[in-house]
């Protein structure tokens, strides 16, 4: 006979000897047997939480949303280094700067939005793309880490499944000066469309993003704020501050098109955001929101003072976004390469999204200050062991 009848017939004996054992009694209780089922792992949220804590990780590279019904996606990354300083010029010696939670909306450069003049300029060196050219326009404060079209190119629709910065001093170390005040700032669902924010000319046009006007961010003000907290340039000297990304929603990982605008005939366009001429109630700018939506994240907002006049080389910032998404076609003939890799998806709940960001988004967690050198050594211990022991089996 086999195992498994053996032992479905032996379940079935147990059950009816607790039965007439409950019927001699005078029991008419039921007995149920319940089966405590085996838990998921955790492997997903676990290594979802890391990526959202420790977004510059090297295993952070390839990291996934774990949704309840996945579809296997295409993961990227974008990884830069922007320099910030003052300009000799124009004198000043203070400035601050915004960091958003999106590849196509990145950077607001809040000194230069906030006077547009082409000489007062808080960010210095940037692989970043500026919305716009003309320095009397609020555009050319506003920058993204990809242009939409190299977004699309790519992905026909994606997410940010993790971000973060890093900062880093590059003052020499006997004249290094200053102070830098930091906050976050959560990010609602007004921010215009990028034809919108790339047509822009007032500074006003910046407001909806964060809901407080770019002159109050663009000052120490940003200490009054719930997350506010200051450090000094000497403090950088002995390593870098490191900041995740905060999240107040699990929208923020809702999936996004990356169309900027509709086209349906030659002579129209279409969008869900639109400008106009109150002089002449004319339309004068109209796109989707969808590609630079950063709702239930949060702006990283810096703000600096007391830095030489003068000093371009003042501060990195290192900025890395983990993407995920479908694959864009390159071609519109039938001749287009896709990958045809089955990727390992990221299977898990809602529930477990949410502890993860709950965890993550704790302040104490966002916020890891690096030792310069040991860092590297404590995260990369076991491959530095390997290699050292590799390398002595030849000496």
């Amino acid at each position: 006979m086999p195992k498994q009848i053996k032992n479905v017939k032996h379940s079935q004996n147990a059950m009816a000897k607790i039965k007439a054992s409950n019927a001699k009694n005078g029991s008419k209780n039921p007995v149920i047997r319940r089966v405590n089922q085996q838990r998921p792992s955790g492997d997903q949220q676990s290594s979802f939480y890391n990526a959202l804590a420790d977004p510059f990780h090297p295993s952070s590279l390839g990291c996934q949303v774990p949704d309840p019904f996945p579809f296997p996606t295409a993961t990227f990354h974008v990884h830069q280094t922007t320099v910030l300083g003052t300009n000799a010029v124009f004198g000043n010696t203070s400035g601050g700067i915004a960091f958003l939670p999106n590849p196509v909306l990145s950077m607001v450069d809040l000194q230069h939005a906030d006077t547009l003049t082409s000489v007062n300029n808080l960010v210095t060196v940037t692989p970043f793309t500026k919305y716009s050219s003309v320095a009397t326009n609020v555009a050319s404060a506003i920058y993204g880490a990809v242009t939409p079209a190299a977004l699309s190119s790519v992905y026909s629709d994606y997410r940010v499944v993790s971000w973060g910065i890093k900062i880093s001093n590059l003052q020499p170390e006997l004249s290094a000066t200053g102070r830098m005040m930091v906050a976050m700032v959560p990010i609602g669902d007004t921010i215009p469309s990028y034809k919108e924010l790339a047509s822009a000319t007032l500074a006003g046009a910046l407001t909806p993003i964060f809901g407080i006007d770019q002159a109050y961010l663009n000052s120490s003000n940003i200490l009054e704020l719930p997350t506010g907290f200051e450090i000094t340039v000497q403090d950088l000297l002995h390593g870098d501050l490191q900041i995740a990304g905060m999240y107040s929603n699990a929208n923020f990982w809702t999936f996004k098109t990356s169309v900027t605008q509709g086209g349906p005939t030659l002579t129209t366009v279409a969008g869900d955001s639109a400008s106009y001429n109150s002089a002449g109630s004319t339309v004068a700018s109209v796109g989707y929101k969808d590609i630079v939506r950063c709702q239930g994240g949060a702006a990283i907002v810096l703000y600096v003072e007391g830095i030489p006049a003068g000093q371009p080389n003042a501060f990195q910032i290192e900025t890395i976004y983990h993407l995920e998404g479908t694959p864009n076609f390159s071609s519109t003939a039938n001749n287009a390469l896709i990958s045809s890799t089955g990727k390992k998806v990221s299977i898990g709940t809602s529930v477990g999204v949410e502890l993860a960001m709950a965890k993550a988004s704790k302040f104490d967690n966002a916020i890891h200050w690096l030792e310069r050198g040991a860092q590297f050594l404590n995260d990369n211990r076991d491959t530095i062991v390997k290699i050292g022991s590799a390398a002595a089996r030849y000496m």
